[in-house]
């Protein structure tokens, strides 16, 4: 009953990556605690399973990709990868997730209400300097929590990507640094058996999955889709900050 309920839950979450482009952690890490799912194999799984999910995203989004952009990320990431092992080992991880949570929900908020009162800001962080330090930010964020998506999406609206140049880079970015973290976990010991039995039931069943999401991104408007992206940055929060 659980390895089912699991699956399921996974695909789900492989559902949101395909269609918002990021998020798939965040929604199904707390939905695996719900159920008492070993905390380190769905951490992962998910992991694995963002890995698999980027690869067609890539490939679908690849005219889109900036390339210069998605190297200067990964080389920052690769940086934050052992500091995300260290710190999902020795700090208390209920503080960083809640001050994350806090940081999503007004970061949404606002964007959503300039969006509302038709106030448009300017593009920020320009310097390709900030490129290094999202990276590192996604890094300890992804091999710690799985969450190397959400500084990137954050990032990306703050420098007023368009959506399409949005998913491009955060799919390439996924499958460069998804490797790394993959790696990262399986050596502190996160992987099992288990963890390889359930990828052998939910890789065939993305073959249902993938194309649904993509048959949904090609029926949302792109302007309405960056209104979609804050209010699931919101939602994300929330739910970052109940679980933690």
């Amino acid at each position: 009953m659980l390895f089912g309920i699991v699956i399921m839950i996974a695909l789900f979450g492989a559902l949101v990556r395909t269609v918002f482009g990021f998020g798939e952690a965040l929604v199904t890490m707390p939905l695996l605690a719900l159920v008492s799912f070993n905390l380190k194999t769905s951490v992962a799984l998910i992991g694995a399973l963002g890995l698999i999910v980027a690869l067609p995203g890539a490939i679908r989004y690849r005219v889109h990709i900036n390339f210069a952009v998605v190297r200067r990320l990964v080389t920052g990431s690769i940086l934050g990868v052992p500091v995300g092992i260290l710190l999902i080992k020795f700090v208390d991880a209920t503080l960083i997730m809640r001050i994350l949570a806090v940081f999503l929900v007004v970061y949404g908020s606002y964007c959503l209400i300039r969006i509302y009162r038709h106030q448009r800001s300017q593009p920020r962080f320009q310097a390709n300097g900030w490129d290094y330090l999202a990276g590192l930010i996604s890094g300890i964020m992804g091999s710690a929590y799985n969450s190397h998506g959400v500084p990137i999406v954050v990032y990306g609206t703050l420098k007023k990507w368009q959506v399409m140049e949005l998913r491009g880079i955060l799919q390439a970015h996924f499958l460069c640094v998804g490797i790394i973290v993959v790696a990262s976990q399986a050596i502190a010991g996160f992987w099992s058996l288990e963890v390889g039995e359930l990828l052998l039931w939910i890789v065939p069943l993305l073959l249902i999955v993938i194309p649904t999401g993509n048959w949904l991104v090609d029926h949302i408007d792109p302007n309405q889709m960056v209104k979609y992206i804050y209010g699931l940055l919101i939602i994300f929060g929330i739910m970052l900050f109940l679980k933690a």
